[in-house]
């Protein structure tokens, strides 16, 4: 039977060991629960990162498809406006840059001539015309792309009525009637051959249903009737042939013009005009006379 010193030193013994078993699984306590807090946080931090990368990636195919949507609604606008553009006649081929260079050209040239002052003198424009034609020999030269010329000043005409500059669409509309008239001397080689040279001034200060009323007739499209509804009450004015004439713009109501009756080309806003324009005239009447 044990004695009681010896109980007592082991009881003592045991309580120290457990009570150093209690400080040593305190202390292992202490770094584990740091160490838990730390994978806690490192966890959220790994959470949010996760959900920004998700956010980040979800808004960026949001936009990606947003701009994919864009693109094409652009390009079915492009090729809806291509679509539902009318050339009015004018139909441009591969080599329309030349064709437009062309034109350019002769839309400078002419102004530079003074346009309406020399629209009716025959041997200043058509010495232009044809140094023109040689500037661009594969226009100049060619019947088919010189048809193509007169249809883009048509439908440069036709596009500034629409826009509402009328004072462009009257250039254009002479320009498609002036050309037009030297297709005999180009082609056809008809010296004799006159121009319209009343007609070319009148669309050069033509008003609205003179203009409108030219183009329609000229173009295959539809483009222009609404226009022609809404102009063909406005009264047709026409220019008076006398150079010197005191009415404001030489222009006169048309239906009360007198005209000259061998050519029966100048029309004039009086007799005592056609009397004072006679000296002028008298040179081109036998040449339209006989036209």
């Amino acid at each position: 039977m044990p004695s009681k010193k010896k109980t007592s030193q082991g009881r003592a013994r045991k309580g120290r060991n457990n009570r150093k078993k209690k400080n040593e699984g305190e202390e292992q306590q202490g770094p584990l629960d740091t160490q838990m807090e730390r994978l806690n946080i490192d966890d959220s931090e790994a959470s949010f990162l996760d959900e920004a990368i998700k956010l980040a990636a979800a808004e960026k195919e949001v936009l990606e498809s947003r701009a994919v949507e864009e693109e094409k609604s652009f390009t079915m606008k492009t090729t809806q406006v291509r679509t539902m553009q009318c050339y009015h006649g004018y139909v441009p081929g591969e080599d329309h840059f030349i064709i437009e260079d062309f034109c350019k050209t002769f839309v400078s040239g002419f102004i530079s001539l003074g346009g309406e002052v020399d629209v009716g003198e025959r041997t200043t424009t058509l010495a232009y015309c044809k140094d023109t034609r040689e500037k661009y020999p594969k226009v100049g030269n060619d019947y088919s792309k010189m048809k193509l010329v007169v249809s883009l000043f048509l439908f440069q005409g036709t596009y500034h009525v629409l826009e509402g500059d009328i004072h462009s669409a009257r250039l254009y509309a002479a320009l498609a009637l002036h050309l037009e008239d030297y297709f005999p001397f180009f082609f056809e080689d008809e010296l004799e051959a006159t121009l319209d040279a009343v007609k070319q001034i009148e669309l050069l200060r033509a008003d609205e249903h003179t203009l409108v009323k030219y183009l329609r007739e000229k173009i295959p499209c539809c483009c222009l009737d609404e226009k022609y509804k809404q102009v063909k009450s406005i009264t047709k004015m026409g220019v008076c042939w006398n150079e010197n004439c005191s009415i404001p713009d030489r222009l006169v109501e048309r239906k009360s013009m007198f005209y000259c009756t061998r050519c029966r080309a100048a029309n004039y806003c009086s007799r005592e005009c056609q009397k004072a324009a006679w000296p002028t005239h008298k040179e081109i009447c036998d040449e339209h006379a006989k036209a």
